[in-house]
C-alpha cells in the first residue's frame, strides 16, 4: 500500500486528505503546521512514498527548501503540489536528490475545509505534468479518487490556470453582480451551459453550487481572495506579453475581484489597495 504525506490542511487540503483516504488504497497521514513539521517532518517524509503540498503558491519553493535541509534519502520518492498556475519546477531545489516530481491542479473550487470525503473530486479534471514517474503516479492517484486527469505542458500550465480563474473566481464576482440587479430590479434565473469549457465546467458548476448554498460573498476563492500577489503578476506578465485584449478583461475582472475580496474581509484597505496599484500598473495610458 503506497503511503501518502499531505502538507497542508486547509480547504483543498483537507478534501484531498479524505477523498484519498476513503479509497483505502492508500495509508494518508498529514503535517498541518510548523510545530509539525518541525517535529515530524523527517519521521513522516522518510515513512512517505508520495509527498503533496497542499500550500499557497508562495510556500511552495520555501517548502521545498525545508525539506531539502532535512538531509534525509528522497531517491525514488515523489513529491507534488496543487498549484493551478506553477509548475513542477517549483521543486528545482531537490534536483540532486533523487525524488520525481510532478503538480496535480484539481480543476475545482473548495469552499470550505471539510472533515469527511464530500465527493469533491467526482468526474472533474485535474492538470498534471511533470517526471514520467511521477505523472503515472498522480494520473493513478487521480483515478482512484474518481477524477479524470489530463496532462499539460509546463508552457501552457499559466493560461490552464487563467482558464481556471476566469471559470471560478471571476464567476463569483459575476454572480454578485447579479445577485445585485436581482434584488434591486429583477429576478434571475439560471445559467446555460457553455458545451466548449468541458474540462473547465465541473469547477464552474461548483461554484455555482457553492453560490447557491453561501452566496456570492462567501463562495469567492483563487489567487486574489487570497492575497497571492506572485501569481497575480505572473498572470498579468503573461497576457502582457501575449494577449492585450484579454489582460484588458483579466484587470477589469481583478479589480472587482478585489472588491469582492474587501467585502468579504480578505483583504484589508491596505492590500486591497496594493493590489488596485497593482493592476494599474498594467493599464496602458
Amino acid at each position: 500500500m503506497k503511503k501518502i504525506l499531505i502538507i497542508g490542511l486547509g480547504k483543498l487540503g483537507t478534501s484531498l486528505y479524505y477523498a484519498l483516504k476513503s479509497t483505502r488504497k492508500y495509508k494518508v497521514i498529514s503535517i498541518n503546521s510548523q510545530s509539525d513539521f518541525k517535529l515530524n517532518a523527517v519521521k513522516k517524509i522518510t515513512f512517505s512514498n508520495i509527498i503533496i503540498l497542499c500550500v499557497k503558491d508562495s510556500q511552495i519553493k520555501n517548502t521545498a527548501v525545508k525539506i531539502a535541509k532535512l538531509h534525509i534519502p528522497l531517491k525514488g520518492k515523489i513529491i507534488m503540489h496543487t498549484s493551478g498556475a506553477l509548475t513542477s519546477d517549483e521543486f528545482i531545489c531537490l534536483n540532486n536528490t533523487g525524488v520525481l516530481k510532478a503538480s496535480f491542479h484539481p480543476v475545482q473550487s473548495f469552499a470550505k475545509k471539510v472533515n469527511k470525503k464530500n465527493g469533491s473530486f467526482q468526474k472533474i479534471y485535474v492538470a498534471i505534468e511533470g517526471d514520467k514517474k511521477a505523472i503515472t503516479a498522480a494520473e493513478t492517484a487521480a483515478k482512484n479518487i474518481g477524477s479524470i486527469p489530463f496532462k499539460i505542458k509546463k508552457k501552457n500550465k499559466i493560461y490552464h490556470h487563467i482558464c481556471c480563474v476566469i471559470a471560478s473566481n471571476y464567476l463569483s464576482v459575476l454572480n454578485y453582480r447579479i445577485e445585485e440587479i436581482g434584488r434591486k430590479k429583477i429576478q434571475i434565473n439560471g445559467f446555460k451551459n457553455v458545451s466548449f469549457l468541458n474540462i473547465y465546467r465541473p469547477l464552474a458548476e461548483k461554484t455555482l453550487k457553492n453560490i447557491s448554498m453561501y452566496g456570492a460573498v462567501k463562495s469567492l476563492t483563487g489567487p486574489i481572495e487570497r492575497n497571492d500577489k506572485v501569481t497575480i503578476k505572473y498572470h498579468l506578465d503573461t497576457l502582457k506579453n501575449e494577449n492585450f485584449e484579454l489582460l484588458m478583461f483579466y484587470i477589469l475582472m481583478g479589480i472587482e475581484t478585489v472588491n469582492l475580496a474587501f467585502i468579504k474581509k480578505s483583504l484589508n484597505k491596505t492590500n486591497a489597495n496594493k493590489l488596485y496599484k497593482l493592476f494599474s500598473n498594467y493599464i496602458i495610458k
